[in-house]
């Protein structure tokens, strides 16, 4: 009987023991929320010491976010903290504490790193239908990482997505989403995709907010509209997301879907620049050349556009090339001028390839190479640039670093002509009169020479008269 009267009480003496620490608990999470981490931290501890299970996920999620913490930890030590925060909170059967315990096995945080127990934890936070943990395998399996011998699977990618997305999880909305707009793991369907990341932008997912406005920029999966564009760039950036921002900034500079405002403009810019997004830079760089929205300034110019190149814009590495080649503020340094060329030209910038040619064949700020001019030269015709097709249709035509070749010479000619490059299209005439690379169509020669003439290409008159 004094056996039953004492389980009775510790039973009770548990129960209150766990009503206490659940308002402990609240407390803290009201700290929390007015970002008074620290006072939420010594209520968890609080709790914790109780065994609040989800007391400890918090303390960890704290220590692994550097959030309130009494001193300086280094990144290892935090690791290891937060991570006995997590397991011990997993072992009492915390689901999302038990993804984060995959999450340190997985990266080593704390921990050695231990693909099966990895493996564990996630499945053991699954099998509670936890969407992070859902999440988490989508993402693994959408970039190789620790499963599947590390190759990419797109299709389990999806089927993860849409278990989560299924609990009405916003991250598993947008990874549907984004699984339809790119065609991962499914066929593309640009409705079904807007469908999905509406869901996840009515939740207030920056990211889904962002490609909402970018599907209404383009008019992908639902009809153009600039101003429905516009109001998701800023609802975004208005969330940080620093793309959203700077394509608020454009927005903003351009007029699209909203006046024109270029301290609008420079405002977003400079905030998306902040958070280190470089085409931000590469913007500002622009408005400071060229006095647009600021006082005009070379100097601050080349200043935004290194620290863009830095993050990688392949254009702010092309205005770089610019800017050496032209000498615009700075003295003219071809060497430089090649040497962002170059990189902007292995991004695959048509404009930068056509340049950096124009240097190779002229040997300025570079060792003169004929066969890689007409390599880059083609690398860019390939892409539709005009000046590159006429420039690499002179090099087949007289075996400039290439093997002379008239038939390819006139498909490059007339490639650019038909973009009306007038002096492509006074060379295609030359090769309807004279047969290079075609048979000879004195109509068909008459008829480019006319195109050519009509934009005031003189050797084009002269020629259209002697054939008259």
């Amino acid at each position: 009987m004094e056996d039953k009267k004492k389980f009775i009480d510790d039973i009770m003496e548990s129960a209150e023991g766990d009503a206490k620490a659940e308002k402990i608990c609240a407390e803290a999470n009201r700290f929390y929320a007015e970002s008074n981490y620290g006072q939420a931290i010594e209520l968890w501890k609080q709790a914790a010491e109780m065994g609040n299970a989800q007391a400890l996920y918090m303390l960890g999620y704290c220590y692994n976010y550097d959030l309130g913490l009494d001193k300086e930890y280094d990144k290892q030590e935090r690791g290891v903290i937060a991570c006995g925060y997590f397991m011990k909170a997993a072992e009492l059967g915390h689901a999302d504490a038990q993804c984060f315990v995959a999450l340190c096995y997985n990266y080593g945080i704390g921990v050695e790193k231990d693909i099966d127990k990895m493996l564990y934890w996630l499945n053991k936070s699954v099998e509670q239908n936890c969407a992070m943990a859902m999440n988490n395998f989508a993402y693994f399996y959408e970039n190789g990482i620790s499963v599947n011998n590390g190759e990419v699977n797109y299709e389990e990618a999806f089927n993860w997505y849409k278990r989560s997305a299924a609990l009405g999880n916003a991250n598993g909305q947008l990874g549907v989403g984004k699984c339809y707009y790119y065609g991962r793991g499914t066929d593309v369907d640009k409705e079904e995709a807007v469908r999905w990341l509406n869901l996840a932008a009515e939740q207030g997912l920056a990211e889904a907010l962002f490609l909402m406005g970018t599907c209404y920029n383009d008019g992908e999966g639902v009809e153009e509209n600039d101003v429905k564009a516009f109001n998701y760039y800023k609802r975004a950036a208005k969330l940080n997301h620093a793309k959203a921002q700077c394509y608020l900034g454009y927005c903003y500079e351009y007029g699209d879907g909203v006046a024109r405002n270029m301290r609008e403009a420079i405002d977003w810019y400079e905030k998306s620049a902040a958070n280190n997004y470089f085409q931000a830079y590469c913007n500002l760089g622009c408005c400071y050349e060229n006095g647009n929205g600021v006082k005009k300034n070379m100097r601050t110019a080349i200043e935004m556009y290194k620290k863009g190149a830095e993050l990688g814009s392949t254009m702010a590495e092309y205005n770089l090339g610019n800017v050496y080649a032209f000498g615009k503020g700075v003295a003219v340094d071809n060497e430089l001028a090649v040497e962002y060329y170059s990189k902007a030209a292995e991004s695959g910038m048509a404009e930068a390839q056509y340049n950096l040619a124009q240097h190779l064949i002229k040997g300025l700020g570079v060792e003169k190479n004929e066969e890689a001019a007409a390599y880059w030269f083609l690398q860019a015709a390939k892409q539709g640039d005009a000046d590159a097709q006429y420039k690499i249709g002179v090099c087949y035509l007289d075996g400039t670093g290439v093997e002379e070749d008239c038939e390819k010479a006139f498909r490059w000619f007339y490639n650019a002509a038909v973009q009306g490059d007038s002096d492509s299209q006074f060379v295609l005439g030359t090769c309807y009169e004279d047969g290079i690379g075609v048979e000879a169509d004195l109509t068909e020669a008459r008829e480019w020479y006319g195109r050519a003439a009509e934009q005031g290409h003189r050797e084009a008159k002269k020629a259209l008269k002697k054939l008259r």
